[in-house]
């Protein structure tokens, strides 16, 4: 941004700006503290729960991807991809665990409470979509 003499600034796209515009394009975006509980499964058996927190911004969604960047940093590269991963929420007057992509958004299970599921695949598995014909 370049400021004129007429107390205006310029952005490089030379769109004019009055000072307060400046002001509000400089602000940090606002954000959130999000937990999530995980667990994961190993053949065959769920172990204990495990907690993280993540921050998002403000009014924005929580996606799958969301979640296996911050687990990278937290347990190593390419834990994530070791399992299938699906999110626990409230289907009638119970829950349902809802598989999940990188790309999909993550229901919280009540209100703002994340709970994940990590499935161990399987050895010859891949995390790609298998296509089934009938």
């Amino acid at each position: 941004m370049i400021a004129g003499m007429d107390g205006r600034t310029r952005k490089a796209n030379n769109r004019v700006m009055s000072p307060d515009q400046a002001k509000i394009c400089l602000q940090p975006k606002q954000t959130r503290k999000v937990q999530v509980v995980y667990y994961l499964s190993r053949g065959g058996q769920l172990e204990h729960p495990h907690f993280m927190e993540l921050e998002l911004p403000y009014n924005e969604e929580l996606y799958l991807r969301d979640i296996m960047d911050r687990l990278t940093l937290l347990r190593g590269k390419g834990m994530p991809s070791l399992f299938s991963w699906s999110c626990k929420r409230s289907y009638k007057n119970g829950y349902v665990w809802n598989d999940l992509s990188e790309d999909d958004v993550v229901c919280p299970a009540r209100g703002v409470e994340y709970v994940l599921k990590g499935s161990e695949l399987f050895e010859g598995c891949s995390g790609s979509y298998f296509l089934f014909y009938f």
